[in-house]
């Protein structure tokens, strides 16, 4: 049974009495000091009904409520809700799972849907993930929000890119280079994209992570803390160490190892020379040493340059990669840690860029992408592959890859849009969402990352999903989102209902690509109260406003969500009125205790286009 008042589905729920309201004067109680016990305590805080009842966080699922449950089965991260007019019993066999009940009584919480209950559930796939940078030092707090946000969607795993963006003892050379680099090519919105066409004339390589630590690094201490923070929280963490490819803060300090020696922002090192990886092997220490990893990313996607320089010129591309990977898997072996890298290059899979230019062709001493797919059939079995092609393959593809042996989870995973779900997903058990910028809360939001950490929840936990049901999720997202969203800004608000139709592309603010608010700020909404008073309320496009024209929902369920309808979602409701779309948005009221006389739109000089609303 469904239960359809709240944002997740449940495996079995079966509702006993009627709605009650929780009151912070419940008592939590559980045998040991644990995260789940704070989380559950920080959770009746925030609750304003009059029903004091008492909390118990049992790590053990007695066979007496079992036995009331016929959909039950064993599951690790499992968990069972039992409400009653004057208990809570959340009941798991591990820790993870009673964090997960406690979620799931805080979303009850918030949406006043607590109600006499038996639930069950458990998640359809193991590994659910989110990739993410360092985050920079004014970012830590916002880091860490971003983790509790994990925890409240039942995310089991973290992936940390950490390339220059962590102090390095042994090597400062790379941190002091590494925030250089970002200063230039972070000067202005667009700088590294110019960097990157000036440097290879006719393509362009996408391989400047200047987002990573905001441009700067944080030191061991404040990483371990970070690590520290997930793992309190059943987070398993695992550190990406860039290599082979997206290596330029290593050669951007070691000019000598450099594979494309002519290349003024390198991005690739020289596998062929010895000193490559005795720096390397430094670093993975020096990060095994904070995160002591089950797992590591070692990257090795978007290889752009191999077999170019003097040492590798002998070699095959194939026979290049495959020895590095070799390389660095026997080194993480032995210190028994398991690989994972980024696997599309393990796919035959000839693409196309909107240009007509292809994109993955050529060998040694080509200005494009090698084919290395070959290398498949090299690389030790064990290897984890992120599997982030999978819009572009198919499940012939991805079969090859499980038909050798390899494990492999989605990479870059965005949620819905992975058609015919039920039957490709078999192959793999989950993936990671992936954020390429800032945790800026703007950035987030207009990248699509808050509306993919939710909906990949969703279908990560419901194992009915499949792509049919993409349009349901797409409009139980946004307005999860945006009740979210009223949420932080509190109880007194200014709720306005507006669209334009000025049309603007949508951009992804990564990769070197910033948001500049005077851009598109388009004009304000003047607040006039009645003692005179005024107040101006940004109209910012793309965030709280869009083209009247795009579509909330997709056309069809064959057809991707339109990034353009994703990115104002959250400090907006899109919704459909008549031939037009409208955005509700809200804005926090600076002085509720006024009465507002009147609300004017005033456009920008330069726009001057009209807001409809």
């Amino acid at each position: 049974m469904k239960y359809e008042n709240n944002y997740f589905d449940f495996r079995y729920v079966r509702v006993m009495g009627e709605k009650i309201c929780l009151s912070k004067d419940s008592v939590v109680l559980c045998e040991n000091e644990c995260y789940a016990l704070t989380y559950m305590r920080r959770v009746i805080e925030e609750a304003e009904g009059d029903t004091a009842v008492s909390v118990n966080l049992i790590q053990h699922v007695p066979d007496s409520i079992k036995d009331k449950i016929n959909v039950y089965e064993d599951n690790d991260e499992g968990y069972v809700v039992e409400i009653t007019n004057n208990t809570v019993n959340i009941c798991s066999e591990t820790h993870r799972g009673l964090i997960y009940g406690v979620s799931t009584i805080k979303q009850f919480i918030e949406t006043g849907t607590v109600v006499p209950m038996i639930l069950f559930d458990c998640p359809d796939k193991s590994m659910r993930g989110y990739r993410v940078y360092t985050p920079g030092n004014d970012l830590i707090d916002v880091f860490k929000d971003v983790i509790d946000t994990l925890v409240y969607y039942k995310y089991n795993t973290v992936m940390i890119e950490v390339g220059g963006a962590m102090e390095y003892e042994k090597h400062p050379e790379i941190n002091e280079m590494w925030v250089k680099f970002c200063s230039e090519v972070n000067k202005s919105p667009y700088e590294a994209e110019r960097i990157q066409l000036k440097t290879h004339p006719g393509w362009k390589k996408d391989s400047i992570h200047s987002e990573n630590g905001e441009g700067s690094f944080i030191t061991k201490a404040q990483m371990r803390d970070l690590v520290k923070y997930c793992r309190e929280r059943e987070l398993t963490v695992i550190p990406e160490v860039p290599s082979m490819s997206h290596s330029d803060y290593i050669v951007m300090a070691h000019r000598d190892l450099n594979e494309r020696v002519e290349d003024t922002y390198p991005d690739t090192y020289c596998p062929s020379n010895p000193k490559t990886y005795e720096i390397l092997f430094d670093i993975l220490d020096e990060v095994i040493e904070v995160f002591n990893p089950e797992y590591l990313n070692i990257g090795h996607d978007e290889l752009y340059t191999v077999g170019i320089c003097d040492k590798c010129k002998d070699k095959t591309p194939v026979e290049l990669y495959v020895d590095d990977i070799v390389k660095i898997y026997n080194y993480l072996k032995k210190r028994n840690i398991k690989t994972m890298m980024w696997g599309e290059k393990l796919y035959n899979i000839h693409l196309i860029d909107p240009d007509g230019k292809p994109w993955a062709t050529g060998g040694a001493g080509n200005d494009r992408e090698p084919m290395l797919y070959p290398c498949r059939n090299f690389i030790p079995t064990d290897v984890i592959q992120l599997h982030w092609l999978w819009l572009r393959a198919n499940e012939e593809q991805e079969k090859e890859i499980s038909d050798l042996g390899f494990k492999s989870f989605y990479g870059n995973f965005l949620g819905p849009e992975l058609e015919n779900y039920r039957k490709r997903s078999a192959n793999t058990d989950g993936g990671f969402v992936s954020n390429w910028g800032s945790f800026k809360e703007e950035y987030m939001q207009r990248n699509g990352q808050n509306f993919y950490l939710a909906s990949t929840a969703y279908i990560f936990w419901n194992g009915e999903y499949d792509s049919p049901m993409r349009e349901y999720v797409y409009d139980i997202t946004k307005k999860e989102l945006y009740r979210r969203y009223l949420k932080s800004l509190g109880n007194e608000i200014i709720e306005i209902t507006h669209t334009t139709e000025l049309s603007r592309p949508y951009v992804s603010f990564y990769c070197g690509c910033f948001i500049v608010p005077e851009e598109h700020t388009i004009g304000w909404h003047v607040v006039t109260y009645e003692d005179g008073t005024v107040v101006k309320l940004p109209v910012i496009y793309g965030y709280n406003i869009r083209y009247a024209y795009d579509r909330p929902t997709m056309a069809k369920s064959t057809e991707a969500i339109p990034d353009a309808a994703i990115e104002p979602i959250g400090a907006s409701l899109p919704q459909k009125i008549g031939d037009k779309t409208f955005y509700k948005t809200a804005y926090r009221n600076p002085y509720p205790a006024k009465s507002i006389k009147t609300i004017v739109y005033e456009p920008k000089n330069d726009v001057n286009v009209e807001v409809l609303g």
